[in-house]
C-alpha cells in the first residue's frame, strides 16, 4: 500500500502509523495523538497547507516514524531555554543543537509552540547547585537515588552538609544509561 503526501511516495513500511482524518481534527491534536511533534512540520511541507486548513474528513494520513536521532520531540514552551530542555531530557546543550541545525548557537531563536527534536539522553550532565538544593532534591531532579549522586560525586560529603550555591558543578553520571 502507499500513501502519496505531497511529492513523497510513503510505502505502508515508513509509516509508524495510518491515521483517518475525523470531523474536528486539526494539526496539532493529530500530532498530539501520536506524541509527534515533528509530525506538524512533516504535515505542512507534504500534505497539508500551512494553516492546515485542507485536512478533510475521510483524508488518509502516513505518520512516519520520528527523524533519526531523535528519541523524543518538545514543543517549546513560555520560559523554555536549551539548557532546561537539554537538563529536562537528560542531553547536552551541544547535542540539542547537533539534533536541531535550525535553532542558532545562543539558542535566541526559540519561538513558543516550535517542536524540537530531543536526542538521545548523554551518560552525564552538569548540574548547578542552587540556593535550597539538597542532595535528595538533586538526584529527584534527574532519576537517581542519593547514593548515585554520591557515588558519582566523590566531593560529597556522607551528610550532603558541603554543597555550595552556584560554586559546585556536580558531574552527574549513570552506570545504567547506555547500551
Amino acid at each position: 500500500m502507499y500513501f502519496v503526501l505531497g511529492a513523497h511516495v510513503l510505502t505502508q513500511s515508513s509509516c509508524q502509523a495510518n491515521y483517518t482524518v475525523v470531523s474536528g481534527d486539526a494539526c496539532v491534536p493529530i500530532a498530539a495523538k501520536f506524541n509527534a511533534g515533528f509530525l506538524l512540520k512533516y504535515l505542512s511541507q507534504n500534505a497539508v497547507n500551512a494553516n492546515c486548513d485542507n485536512l478533510f474528513v475521510g483524508q488518509k494520513l502516513c505518520i512516519p516514524f520520528p527523524p533519526q536521532g531523535c528519541s523524543a520531540q518538545h514543543t517549546i514552551i513560555s520560559g523554555d531555554n536549551c539548557q532546561t530542555i537539554a537538563a529536562e531530557f537528560g542531553t547536552t546543550y551541544a547535542a540539542l543543537l547537533t539534533a536541531n541545525p535550525t535553532v542558532d548557537a545562543n539558542c535566541d531563536n526559540l519561538t513558543v509552540g516550535k517542536v524540537l527534536c530531543i536526542p538521545a539522553a548523554t551518560c552525564s550532565a552538569q548540574y548547578t547547585i542552587k540556593s535550597g538544593d539538597v542532595c535528595i532534591s538533586i538526584a529527584n531532579q534527574f532519576g537517581i537515588t542519593t547514593a548515585e549522586l554520591e557515588a558519582a560525586n566523590s566531593e560529597i560529603d556522607p551528610l550532603c552538609n558541603n554543597l555550595q550555591v552556584d560554586e559546585v558543578n556536580i558531574t552527574l553520571s549513570w552506570l545504567n544509561c547506555c547500551c
